[in-house]
């Protein structure tokens, strides 16, 4: 049995940059599961008390230290904020491999809009439902989206055209993925079904079936073996099943049960996978060895809604308004937090080299540089 690790972690004012800035001082507290919370206040010239020590390295970075637990925790402000859907909630979001264009879900439609200044340059419209999932193909130049209307379209960022529309699944359309650049994509759905398209055919050539209800997330990689060249997708699912599968030959290859509902998904560094659940819990696993996790994270109660990794970071966005990165194969401490939302659930998160964007409940895109 693999224990949970509840390391201490520490919450800032979601709006410390503009307290410091008007000489305000700002709310500060540390958090431990079933521990009881220590409070404080820190001001623009440092601390009130002697529970925390704080260090101002930019008007956009704060360094702050729990000195009874030793907790270290550098806060970032977001260097832009946009509200892309004044409308609707971003459920979804994806950026260019490049940084400059994203692409968020509007309720039925799609919007493709510049990240730096949140200008909208295309409304993608043709779903008759809403939009649960989009992603970007790796030209740059072409995406896919899914959504409640069991629907898998395929548009042209360019032009806003959408020549090739999938499907086959008999409910909405939660994850997509794809192999290599493109020309098969992988679905998965609230029909408990993953399936494998070809996009120049339009043809459906595999059906998964994981018995474990709605398929939440899914991502597609190589295996980390040197030697082979086995394409591989993770699957999370509403029953708490995390399964392997090969998609040259659609066999199972590994199977994990987990306790509670299992949210999303991704592929970590080396032969790490982690997975993030609805109970808080971030799992990490050893494709060599499914037995068990070879840890499991928790910090709150609070679901984990959205897992994205660059290098060796692992970013995680929370239904509390959360959004923090962790090493999941070290300590498991967070090292930076990142600031802008006031307990508004977010919804994506993003990481393309030094820069994570985020979608929250609150109709923000936000975008920052760690």
């Amino acid at each position: 049995m693999t224990s949970t690790v509840n390391n201490w972690w520490l919450s800032l004012q979601h709006d410390w940059y503009d307290g410091f800035a008007n000489e305000e001082k700002v709310w500060v507290s540390a958090h431990r599961l079933n521990s009881a919370t220590h409070h404080s206040y820190l001001n623009p010239t440092g601390p009130t008390d002697d529970l925390f020590t704080s260090n101002l390295i930019s008007k956009r970075e704060l360094e702050v230290l729990h000195k009874d637990s030793g907790t270290t925790t550098r806060f970032t402000a977001p260097l832009h904020s946009h509200s892309v859907t004044p409308n609707n909630n971003p459920v979804s979001l994806d950026l260019t491999s490049s940084n400059a264009l994203g692409a968020v879900s509007d309720g039925k439609d799609v919007l493709v809009f510049e990240a730096q200044t949140g200008t909208v340059r295309r409304t993608l419209s043709g779903h008759v439902a809403g939009v649960e999932t989009v992603k970007f193909f790796p030209s740059d130049k072409v995406l896919l989206t899914g959504g409640e209307d069991m629907q898998i379209r395929i548009w042209s960022v360019e032009d806003g055209s959408c020549p090739v529309t999938l499907t086959g699944h008999k409910r909405s359309v939660t994850c997509l993925d794809m192999i290599d650049r493109g020309k098969e994509v992988v679905s998965g759905s609230r029909d408990g079904t993953i399936k494998v398209w070809i996009c120049g055919t339009q043809e459906c050539i595999t059906t998964l079936s994981l018995h474990g209800g709605s398929v939440n997330n899914i991502q597609v990689f190589n295996h980390p073996e040197s030697n082979s060249t086995d394409r591989l997708v993770m699957s999370v699912t509403e029953t708490g099943l995390l399964s392997l599968h090969n998609l040259q030959d659609t066999k199972l290859v590994s199977q994990y049960q987990h306790s509670s509902e299992l949210t999303t998904c991704t592929a970590y560094t080396g032969n790490l996978l982690v997975a993030g659940s609805s109970a808080g819990e971030i799992i990490t696993l050893d494709i060599r060895n499914f037995s068990k996790p070879t840890s499991i994270h928790k910090r709150s109660n609070y679901a984990i809604t959205s897992l994205s990794c660059n290098g060796n970071r692992l970013w995680c966005g929370q239904k509390d308004g959360e959004c923090y990165s962790i090493v999941p194969d070290t300590t498991l401490n967070c090292d930076t937090t990142l600031s802008g939302g006031e307990c508004e659930a977010i919804y994506c998160v993003v990481a393309n080299g030094d820069v994570v964007t985020t979608a929250a409940k609150d109709r923000k895109v936000r975008r920052y540089e760690v």
